[in-house]
């Protein structure tokens, strides 16, 4: 008898609390600082679903947090980039210190990173599916905070906590895709005029050009473009085009995802893709092994405040440079 009425009340008591969050919604994993955000967004007019857009510009050192209001975008922050790694132009190979630049439409089982080192991170997912057609490897590309880069996208830690409770918020209220834009500069003419006569524009120009129409398109109406990988690179639409052609992309396009993402829609005619995954694999193996392709970096074992660290540093650089440093003080 007591055995039964402490099961009823163990079930009623999960019929409460699964109530409770049927009414509460995602508002009750918010954490303290992302309520408090929460309740500062509502008061200046975002409330029920969040849904965010990233922009970043490489030359610029900027990073736009746009968010939507009413079916089009508004501008919420703006951040400096503290640090970025390499140059203008895309990743290219793991280890060559480049940040990424392109469409990324992360998911969100991926977006959200923490690691010892950052706890509080967002992770590109590079390569997605337009790296790999370019066989560009690369790993754990982030946007993270402590203004030190690797080939990361790298904030002061209080913009950082901002940018991560966001994302945070709009993933509990429903937001299952973040699209991250990564731009060499802001494709002005008054930029192309300056950029294209120089070595990286030279380069890069063509796939630069092929990231002005997402530019353009969200420019002019506030709200973001389709933009689709198909076997002849991207192929981006404003949003009142891709109700109209959507559908003859649709059988063999998908989204700028990550290539190890599940690809929808189901039943697409997207062999191509599976075929991709496979050759992408066996180039990432290939360049892992390829010692030439990988930018050496020396394991650094000493405190580099000392004199006698800072000495054998340098050595160990120019045995790098003749060639023959042994491998074990590589990584």
């Amino acid at each position: 008898m007591i055995k039964n009425s402490l099961l009823s009340f163990f079930f009623a008591f999960f019929l409460l609390l699964h109530s409770m969050q049927q009414l509460w919604g995602a508002e009750t994993l918010l954490s303290s600082s992302e309520a408090g955000l929460k309740e500062r967004l509502k008061a200046i007019g975002y409330e029920g679903k969040i849904r965010l857009y990233v922009r970043i510009f490489k030359e610029e050192k900027t990073l736009e947090i746009w968010m939507q209001s009413k079916g089009i975008y508004k501008l919420y922050k703006s951040f400096e980039v503290c640090n970025y790694s390499g140059k203008l132009g895309p990743k290219v190979v793991e280890g060559d210190k480049q940040a990424p630049e392109g469409f990324y439409h992360v998911p969100a089982e991926d977006v959200l990173w923490s690691s010892r080192k950052w706890p509080r991170a967002l992770n590109l997912s590079f390569p997605n599916v337009f790296d790999a057609l370019k066989k560009r490897t690369g790993s754990y590309l982030l946007i993270h905070g402590g203004c030190s880069s690797e080939g990361c996208y790298a904030l002061k830690n209080g913009p950082m906590s901002i940018l991560y409770d966001l994302v945070s918020i709009a993933l509990k209220s429903g937001q299952t895709i973040l699209p991250i834009h990564i731009f060499p500069f802001r494709l002005t003419d008054k930029n192309w005029a300056r950029h294209l006569p120089q070595n990286a524009g030279k380069k890069w120009g063509a796939f630069w050009k092929g990231m002005q129409p997402a530019y353009d398109g969200f420019q002019s109406n506030r709200t973001i473009p389709s933009i689709f990988v198909c076997q002849t690179g991207y192929q981006v639409f404003s949003s009142y085009q891709f109700e109209e052609e959507g559908a003859l992309f649709k059988q063999s396009c998908v989204q700028p995802l990550p290539l190890s993402s599940a690809l929808l829609p189901e039943g697409a005619n997207l062999s191509w893709v599976g075929t991709l995954k496979k050759k992408y694999r066996l180039h990432s193996q290939r360049v892992s092994r390829q010692g030439r392709d990988v930018t050496p970096q020396i394991i650094v074992k000493c405190n580099l405040r000392l004199a006698s660290c800072k000495r054998w540093l340098a050595l160990r650089q120019r045995m790098l440079k003749r060639g023959t440093l042994p491998k074990s003080l590589l990584r």
